[in-house]
């Protein structure tokens, strides 16, 4: 009967029943983690109250140092100490007052912070004159006055000690005036249960504290004698009390090795337990009830959607024509369930079918260049570690065009069939063959070499000699057969078939039937081969040009040096740009002899300028493959005494991001040059993974912005944010900033106003040859010609500003 029943009457009972049986084992199985969960909890709890308390006489304890300056620098002490009653006293025994005394401040004052137990004012000579015990005790004789050790380790600071057997807190503060110690005040306290108590009269609660000496287990003190007297024993007290915090008391200025603990009181800890579980029993008995009757209200809901959603299930099917025969069963769930199986099967059926047509060629039924690409990408992950080679062939139909032309696109479709069952029927089952499209295969072959794939090539045409029989046709259909290696002609799915191409179409223009990738017959890899040469040539016969960009100071506004930029006029491929030089130099180790030739010419053309009277520094990029360079430091000391320079006119220039290739590295490098005198400047700030913090500890003496922030900073907001961020920092730690990529007069006033020290780029001047450089230089307008409404006539938006009105001075 139980089984005929519908869904909401079955959950309804198990619902119940279950609820019962949760409720029975969560109650003793939450009783005991609840108990033992909540005791960790008060422990913790109690440990951070025993750390508070240890915190507050730490505090106590330090403040008597303050309270002794406070008292020092009074001006009732000060005033006092100038009477005649203290001047001329000649009394040689001291002065007791169980009242607040002349020289002493009202007790609001001290209130704040403590109260000691004696108050002992000594003369210049150190002798006890007056002593102020408010409880009219009397201290130790120790301290009426304290010898000079006990002075000594007591003067400015607390200072924790032992006095007649008992702990002693000492404090003493010379009185000066006019530069002259004229008194000492000493303040002075038993560490008593008095003390103890006063110590924690701030503590969020009111638990028992104690010292204990070193390696007893004896109570020397405790804030409420009553509850814990002096001298009982720790392990007396573990029936009543937790003793939490039970430590050395690490005070740095003290002789003594003590211990501080609390004392929790076990009633308390059952009964905050009791009270807990208490409460957790009352939540569990609600939340239990809650949860069953939610449940049920649940199941009810859920059921009647089950039933909508079959439905919903059965109405979709009968939309996609899937046939939904009729159930019999009372249960909501398995019907939703045979409905639901019915319509995935349908559905799995129609994916699949998607899928292979996705992955497959319609026409041949052979996988097509998708995943043709899948599989030659997993082989050749497969390959790095098997380390043996693959090799794939791409091909296409000879005279298919003139057969499709002439006989149709019928006849064109068979004869693709037929090459198709060909091609499949001669290679391996491992081999995966496609088609690419149009009349062009391709086979991959695993685990297969050039001459194997050769041999397996040839097959492949001698069963294509054969001719095609469609339909009463007989057709003679060549093939053209291009095959690349895996890893000798390259590791990448693109790389591979763009290669197999060459060497198909190698095939096809040189009447061979099969060919294989030939770099040499690769017109861009040879041209590549060429400019690599060329490079070596140019660098040897000292044909590369440098172009020079000027740095205006933009405050002075006054060129204050110049960037060398490499330029390679080629006699054939004309001007070519740095970005294309640089990368070739490095790939082919050529970038050290070009960085040589670079700064001497560099330094050549400063000397001239000097030579001229213009006293202009110069700056030349460096690569990071330089900072490997052992000779670099040599050879610019030996160029800089060549050409008569000072070290300070070499500006060198790297990257942030060449920098944090090795920063260790780089350090040394520029630790090295920064010794001889050689200025340093990073690159391109802003753009890599370094921080200010990290060049402060380089000897940088500039970073220039990288010119993607100056550009935009007047059309977004984050990037005129970054550059003055970069400014403020960097003249923080003293280094100067260079904002390259200046390109309108807005911006370099921008500049100007974020205080960045220099400017470059279009706006302040381009790139010039040598000659025309020191022609500009030498122009009396040069300081703001670059800059009047006649000199910008090409840049309008530049037409309607003025320059700084303090650059005209120059």
């Amino acid at each position: 009967m139980f089984s005929r029943a519908g869904l909401t009457l079955k959950m309804l009972i198990l619902t119940a029943m279950l609820g019962m049986a949760i409720w029975f084992i969560s109650d003793s199985y939450q009783t005991r983690t609840l108990s033992a969960l909540f005791n960790e909890k008060l422990a913790e709890r109690f440990s951070l109250q025993a750390q508070e308390h240890r915190t507050r006489f730490d505090r106590y304890v330090k403040i008597y140092s303050q309270a002794a300056k406070l008292l020092a620098s009074a001006d009732q002490l000060h005033d006092y100490l100038n009477t005649p009653a203290w001047r001329h006293d000649t009394s040689t025994k001291p002065k007791f007052y169980d009242e607040t005394p002349a020289w002493m401040p009202e007790h609001s004052v001290l209130r704040p912070f403590v109260m000691p137990r004696y108050t002992i004012l000594l003369d210049a000579h150190r002798r006890v004159r007056e002593v102020y015990n408010w409880d009219r005790s009397l201290p130790s004789p120790k301290v009426m006055p304290p010898g000079p050790l006990l002075m000594t380790l007591a003067t400015n600071q607390s200072y924790l000690t032992s006095l007649d057997e008992q702990p002693y807190l000492v404090t003493a503060e010379p009185v000066r005036q006019h530069g002259k110690q004229i008194a000492t005040l000493v303040l002075a306290s038993p560490l008593d249960s008095e003390f103890m108590g006063e110590s924690q009269t701030l503590s969020t609660t009111r638990y028992t504290v104690a010292l204990l000496a070193e390696d007893d287990e004896t109570i020397l003190v405790s804030s409420d004698p009553r509850l814990i007297p002096n001298g009982a024993k720790i392990s007396e007290l573990s029936g009543v009390y937790e003793t939490v915090g039970k430590g050395f008391f690490d005070y740095g200025s003290s002789d003594l090795v003590i211990r501080f603990v609390s004392f929790i009181p076990l009633q308390e800890v059952h009964d905050l337990t009791r009270a807990v579980l208490n409460k957790a029993r009352q939540q569990r008995s609600v939340a239990t009830t809650a949860y069953v009757i939610a449940f049920m209200l649940i199941m009810f809901y859920l059921t009647r959607r089950l039933r909508g959603m079959t439905d919903r299930v059965v109405d979709f099917s009968r939309r996609m024509a899937i046939q939904q025969p009729q159930v019999k069963t009372n249960d909501e769930l398995d019907l939703l369930e045979d409905r639901f199986k019915i319509l995935v099967s349908a559905i799995k059926s129609e994916t699949e079918a998607l899928e292979y047509q996705a992955s497959h060629d319609p026409l041949t039924d052979l996988p097509n260049r998708k995943m043709m690409n899948d599989r030659l990408q997993s082989a050749l992950l497969k390959i790095r570690y098997s380390r043996l080679p693959l090799t794939l062939i791409v091909s296409d139909l000879d005279h298919f065009k003139e057969i499709n032309d002439t006989l149709g696109h019928h006849i064109g479709d068979l004869v693709l069939q037929q090459a198709a069952e060909r091609l499949y029927n001669t290679v391996r089952k491992a081999d995966t063959v496609a088609r690419l499209g149009g009349d062009e295969f391709s086979v991959l072959l695993p685990d297969t070499n050039i001459e194997q794939a050769q041999k397996i090539a040839q097959q492949i045409v001698s069963v294509f000699a054969i001719p095609f029989v469609v339909e009463g046709h007989n057709l003679n259909v060549g093939i053209s057969i291009g095959i690349v290696e895996s890893p000798a002609h390259g590791d990448d799915v693109n790389i591979l078939m763009q290669r197999a191409d060459i060497a198909m179409y190698d095939a096809k223009h040189g009447n061979e039937n099969v060919a294989v990738y030939n770099p040499n017959t690769d017109t861009h890899h040879v041209s590549r081969l060429e400019l690599m040469s060329e490079l070596r040539t140019a660098i040897n016969d000292n044909a590369l040009d440098l172009y020079y960009q000027c740095k205006r100071d933009i405050q002075t506004g006054k060129i204050i040096g110049a960037e060398a930029l490499l330029r390679w006029n080629h006699p054939d491929r004309g001007m070519i740009q740095p970005d294309d030089v640089i990368p070739l130099a490095e790939q082919t180790g050529l970038i050290r002899p070009l960085t040589h030739l670079v700064l001497n010419k560099a330094l050549q053309e400063c000397a001239r300028w000097r030579e001229l009277g213009l006293d202009l520094s110069v700056a030349v990029n460096l690569s990071v493959q330089c900072l490997h360079d052992t000779s670099l430091t040599m050879s610019l000391r030996k160029r800089l005494r060549e050409y008569n320079l000072p070290a300070s006119s070499c500006v060198l220039e790297l990257t942030e991001s060449d920098i944090m290739v090795d920063p260790i590295r780089a350090k040394s490098i520029l630790m090295e040059l920064h010794s001889i005198g050689i200025r340093i400047s990073v690159d391109d700030f802003g753009t890599g993974y370094s921080s200010l913090a990290y060049l402060k500890q380089l000897p940088i003496s500039e970073i220039k912005i990288d010119r993607s922030f100056v550009i935009e900073m007047l059309a977004d907001d984050n990037d005129k944010v970054i550059v003055r961020t970069i400014v403020d920092l960097a003249h923080n730690l003293g280094i100067s900033v260079v904002a390259e990529g200046v390109t309108s007069l807005e911006a370099l006033k921008l500049l100007e106003t974020l205080t960045c020290n220099t400017a470059q780029g279009y706006f302040i001047k381009e790139a010039l040859p040598p000659d025309i450089l020191v022609a500009y230089l030498q122009d009396p307008a040069t300081r703001v010609a670059r800059f009047t409404t006649d000199t910008v006539k090409t840049e309008p938006s530049r037409q309607t500003h003025d320059v700084p009105s303090h650059w005209l001075k120059n």
